[in-house]
């Protein structure tokens, strides 16, 4: 029993997904700065901030399953993406003990306009970024 269950976390484990890793494959900015400009200079409206932890079971499947989605790519591109661990200094507003943490920030404002805890399925996180570019565009 102990050999299997020593199995299943050395395969967790290996399976975890980084922040760093969550930020390449998702082709995402690594600092919320950085966001704000490219957002600007991009003339986009919205920027998306994932808060993550190394090792988060919940964050990898909201990487893998959700934000990786070719439909929620898609609606993503009207959006700039920042993926960010959860010790990294955050404004107050963004800090959060639980992951993952997702923050559409209107960038004009650089206030969160709606904000999710927790994994999500696609079609919520749809609903999330209907919902967003509505908040945003009033």
């Amino acid at each position: 029993m102990k050999t299997i269950l020593m199995f299943v976390l050395i395969i967790g484990n290996l399976m975890a997904i980084s922040t760093k890793d969550a930020a390449l494959l998702l082709n995402a900015q690594t600092d919320l700065n950085k966001a704000f400009e490219k957002a600007k200079n991009e003339k986009k409206k919205i920027v998306l901030l994932v808060v993550v932890k190394d090792d988060c079971h919940w964050c990898e499947m909201m990487v893998h399953e959700t934000l990786k989605d070719p439909d929620i790519q898609a609606r993503l591109k009207d959006m700039v993406t920042v993926v960010v661990d959860i010790n990294e200094k955050l404004p107050k507003a963004f800090k959060t003990t639980l992951t993952p943490a997702m923050y559409f920030i209107d960038v004009r404002s650089k206030k969160s306009v709606l904000e999710n805890v927790g994994y999500i399925k696609k079609g919520g996180f749809l609903i999330d970024i209907v919902s967003a570019s509505e908040m945003v565009e009033q």
